[in-house]
């Protein structure tokens, strides 16, 4: 990607082009290199060792980062990934100041699910528009096959429809 400026009367003030003179508009922001699976193509079943925090970007960072990439360089959609990145204790927060950014972006997540349950609502509220869960497989015995874990369970209770009671 090359960033080009643009005419000054145009909102934005630059794009990223690629080597087609393509604007790119999506953004994909890992938060983190931590994971709770230990997916048998991803990761060994020991892990790994994790980014010293003091090597991560703080949530500050993160939504400056972000800002500039919305205001300035026209993109669109932000898709925060990990690892996994509901593990990121600041997710929450990050979301709801990327939603008050002007424009506002369209704001996604790419999680393994696990925690989804718990989580939901509140990024929900903080402004996300889409929850992608990638899943391997739709059979449990897989599922503990290729991630190493008994999480089936936990990553389907945060997918599913909340169906009203009775």
């Amino acid at each position: 990607m090359q960033l080009v400026a643009t005419p000054t009367s145009a909102r934005p003030t630059s794009a990223l082009l690629d080597s087609y003179g393509r604007a790119g508009t999506d953004l994909r922001v890992s938060l983190t290199d931590r994971c709770n699976l230990r997916c048998s193509y991803c990761m060994p079943a020991e892990g790994l060792d994790w980014l010293p925090n003091a090597d991560v970007l703080t949530d500050d960072e993160v939504v400056r980062l972000i800002t500039i990439a919305v205001q300035r360089l026209g993109v669109q959609e932000v898709r925060f990934t990990g690892g996994e990145p509901l593990i990121r204790r600041g997710l929450t927060d990050i979301v709801a100041r990327t939603a008050r950014l002007d424009p506002r972006p369209h704001i996604s997540v790419t999680t393994n699910g696990i925690g989804l349950e718990r989580v939901a609502p509140a990024l929900a509220a903080a402004g996300l528009d889409r929850v992608n869960v990638s899943l391997d497989t739709v059979r449990p015995d897989t599922f503990r096959a290729i991630t190493r874990r008994d999480r089936f369970d936990d990553v389907v209770r945060g997918w599913l429809p909340r169906l009203p009671p009775g």
